[in-house]
């Protein structure tokens, strides 16, 4: 069966001859690293997406987070987003030149939680626990008024489990996969510096143990571990035990020195490397054999924001699942992707846009076949770069479709 999940399996005959053709191009490949890099060497502006943030203030117009599904299993078609009140689950794939809608989710007041804006997202791995016929995805979200993390089911639509204790603003959460022994373990990490580790199956809380002034994270696949990125410019190693009634070591300090004293806001792992950015765009490739860092690069045009305003200008990168490819946004509304072995820029595209205050790039992900990379800036716009083939890319200035009028609040 196609990738996705419940009634989303089933496309119409041109689609499901898109996807078989792109299929046998992929496995015809004799270098599918080569293959993905033109890809993303002809990308240009193609689909705007204009949410509807709905947000509590000015300041969150913009799109705040956007995480591809690169778990394992067949929901990697998947892509979320979350903006203002709003959690938005979209299929990247399956609609040939459209984004579809898959989910939607407002984080409105009930009996259970008191609402309010979203400030953190991740997928978390079903497997072993859903018993839809054809899979499901969750995802989990965090923030409000009462800082609740809740797991939504996007095959059914509604929260599945919910777990609170935060008494500040969550920054961030990641969760385990089913590649190791503990996909039910999901991370959260609050501005006092609290990391709470929670069976969100169970809605369980495991334990609790204080990082100190990390603003970033990233869970280990297997679930065994933790590293979390900080204002002064590091990033440290957790280790879980198995039985959480004990408290996690001390962090050990790992060797990404990149960053000087510039804030580490962003934490990304693949298989045997851990990704860290920092909020002047500088890049940091660590491979967790050897615990070196084996690549770095500058991003430019990169806005630091000032220190009161840290915790409001966060901003996020996404690579693809094989960690071969990073997509990154800076201040002036430009999207690069890079060649994670050489550090080298493979495009930057710039969309036309018609709302220069609002340029920040606040998220990027790139899909797993390379084929799109997304962007979320602007008055609650998402972006997707995509191969046109039947475009030159060269011949048309990449410019696009034009910008939605920025509506008034």
């Amino acid at each position: 069966a196609p990738d996705g999940i419940a009634s989303y399996h089933v496309m119409n005959s041109p689609q499901r001859h898109l996807r078989r053709a792109r299929e046998a191009e992929e496995q015809a490949a004799t270098d599918l690293k080569r293959l993905k890099t033109s890809f993303l060497e002809k990308v240009i502006p193609k689909t705007i997406v204009r949410e509807q943030c709905n947000p509590t203030s000015k300041l969150e117009r913009s799109v705040r987070a956007l995480e591809f599904n690169h778990l394992p299993g067949n929901c990697g078609n998947l892509f979320a987003t979350i903006g203002g009140d709003f959690a938005t689950v979209y299929d990247d794939e399956h609609f040939g030149d459209h984004v579809a809608v898959v989910c939607q989710f407002k984080n409105e007041a009930t009996d259970h939680t008191k609402g309010g804006d979203l400030t953190a997202v991740c997928w978390v791995d079903p497997s072993g626990y859903t018993a839809h016929e054809l899979g499901d995805a969750t995802l989990a979200v965090a923030g409000g008024d009462d800082n609740a993390v809740q797991v939504i089911s996007v095959a059914d639509g509604r929260v599945v489990s919910l777990m609170k204790g935060h008494t500040s603003s969550i920054l961030a959460i990641a969760a385990g996969s089913s590649e190791g022994k503990h996909p039910e373990r999901l991370v959260s990490l609050d501005a006092a510096g609290n990391a709470v580790v929670w069976n969100w199956r169970t809605q369980a809380k495991l334990g609790a143990f204080q990082v100190g002034d990390a603003i970033a994270l990233a869970v280990k696949p297997d679930g065994s571990g933790v590293y979390t990125g900080h204002k002064g410019g590091f990033v440290k190693a957790w280790t879980l035990p198995e039985s959480l009634d004990e408290i996690p070591e001390k962090g050990i300090a790992l060797g990404v020195v990149c960053h000087g004293k510039n804030p580490v806001d962003c934490l990304r792992v693949t298989p045997g490397k851990l990704f860290s950015k920092s909020v002047d765009g500088t890049i940091g490739v660590l491979d967790l054999g050897s615990g070196k860092t084996v690549q770095t690069w500058k991003v430019e045009d990169c806005v630091k924001p000032s220190a009161k305003d840290l915790l409001d200008g966060l901003t996020g990168f996404g690579v693809d699942p094989a960690g071969e490819f990073l997509a990154v946004g800076n201040g002036e509304g430009e999207v690069a992707t890079y060649d994670v072995s050489t550090g080298q820029v493979i495009k930057i595209v710039e969309a036309d846009r018609d709302f220069k205050h609002l340029n920040l790039v606040r998220a990027a992900g790139v899909s797993r076949d390379c084929r799109h990379v997304h962007a979320a800036f602007g008055p609650g716009i998402v972006w997707r770069f995509e191969v046109v083939p039947e475009l030159d890319d060269e011949d048309d200035g990449t410019e696009g479709p034009g910008t939605p009028p920025e509506e008034d609040n």
